[in-house]
């Protein structure tokens, strides 16, 4: 009986230490829209690894968990699905970590572009002070 008992718990143990270890192999992706007024009345799509994750309206973030390692965000005006001549940006997740986007939005006399650029973390929670949590993102 109380090889029995010994043995549940060990399996409980290792079974927790496997689960918090793949937990701890995720890092996240904080999107964070702040472009003002120009271009405020259109959502942004946001990309990560060419698969859609969220519609981005002004004044708003989003959280993704993602695998850690190499992700290539993107930012576009329009679509559910990642345009070829999107500007593609490369992060590196840490594991646990998390990893702030800003979505940057460029007006020019002939073409309007938006792109995404790494902040800091100092940057981004002075950011997001001002900004609600889209959590509907889809």
């Amino acid at each position: 009986m109380r090889k029995i008992i010994l043995s549940i718990l060990i399996s409980l143990v290792v079974t927790s230490f496997v689960s918090a270890q793949e937990n701890s192999q995720t890092g996240k992706i904080y999107f964070l829209r702040s472009t003002g007024f120009q271009g405020s009345a259109v959502a942004f799509k946001t990309f990560i690894d060419g698969e859609f994750v969220c519609s981005l309206n002004n004044k708003k973030y989003s959280i993704h968990e993602v695998p850690a390692g190499k992700h290539e965000c993107s930012v576009q005006f329009g679509g559910k699905k990642s345009k070829e001549k999107a500007e593609k940006f490369e992060v590196q997740v840490e594991p646990g970590k998390i990893t702030y986007v800003q979505l940057v939005f460029e007006t020019g006399l002939f073409i309007n572009n938006i792109y995404c650029e790494e902040v800091t973390e100092n940057t981004a929670t002075q950011k997001i002070s001002n900004m609600e949590e889209d959590t509907k993102c889809l």
